[in-house]
């Protein structure tokens, strides 16, 4: 057996995460400023070489015991209940069990930005809602607005192995999801959309996030840091902020349309 040691920043692990198990990890472990990976047999690491790829032979044990091992349910906000795939623990009266995917896909829900868009999503999400996904990664959020009662799910995914993961995942519940973007959507129909992306996509897809969304919608923005706050709200200054929430330099903001102001002498006989 041997581990792979790759430094990254947090931005980085979820896509390194998934790359890792396409390439048949028997388990990963989250360490402070990077990932540590186990397979049966060592190979060239070229590929991974912006992250200081580095080999060390283990003892015979069982890593993928170890690796869940790392992975405990958690309470998020305060009506999520977060457990592993695996396990079977019961959520805690007045909350709902939301089953996670652990390390398969981006969105594990341990994350920071995650998290906070799952903290988001049950203080914004109304009944009547149709919700977007943008980016699902694994799925977790789209089962989430599922189990906070949203009206209508829909989620889109560009990574075909990604949104293969995604199906996998949200086989039990009634989500439309399809690989591709928003572009798919007709403009004014979203109530809710919600991506945890990074700052430079969200972004990009500033324009489309604007189109599909209703006069009356929201939009909750996450997984970007510091840094970037204040040009995510330039490039949404079309939108009003109802909420912005923080943790550990990450952000997530809560917006809604901004409506036009009205001339007070409109509609006044001259």
């Amino acid at each position: 057996m041997f581990s792979l040691f790759l430094n990254c920043s947090p931005t980085e692990r979820d896509s390194l995460i998934a790359e890792l198990h396409e390439l048949g990890t028997e388990g990963i472990v989250e360490l402070d400023g990077g990932l540590r990976a186990f397979f049966h047999a060592s190979f060239d690491a070229d590929t991974f070489a912006p992250f200081q790829p580095r080999w060390q032979e283990e003892p015979e044990t069982d890593w993928l015991a170890e690796s869940r091992a790392v992975w405990k349910p958690m309470e998020v906000g305060e009506k999520l209940f977060l457990v592993p795939d695996w396990r079977d623990d019961p959520a805690p009266p007045g909350r709902r069990r939301l089953k996670i995917h652990a390390g398969m896909a981006s969105g594990s829900g341990y994350s920071e930005p995650t998290q906070l868009a799952l903290e988001a999503l049950e203080r914004h999400l109304r009944p009547s809602d149709t919700v977007l996904d943008v980016g699902a990664g694994s799925g977790i959020l789209t089962a989430a607005a599922g189990l906070l009662g949203a009206a209508r799910l829909l989620a889109c995914e560009i990574d075909h192995e990604a949104a293969c993961q995604a199906k996998t995942n949200l086989r039990d519940i009634p989500a439309h999801l399809w690989v591709g973007s928003p572009r798919s959507l007709a403009a004014n129909t979203i109530h809710l959309a919600i991506a945890n992306l990074n700052a430079v996509t969200l972004i990009l897809l500033a324009p489309e996030l604007k189109r599909i969304l209703r006069k009356d919608g929201r939009l909750i923005l996450s997984g970007f840091r510091d840094r970037r706050v204040e040009r995510v709200l330039g490039t949404f200054s079309a939108f009003v902020v109802t909420q912005h929430l923080s943790r550990s330099s990450w952000h997530c903001l809560v917006l809604r349309p901004r409506q036009p102001e009205l001339n007070d002498n409109a509609g006044m006989p001259l």
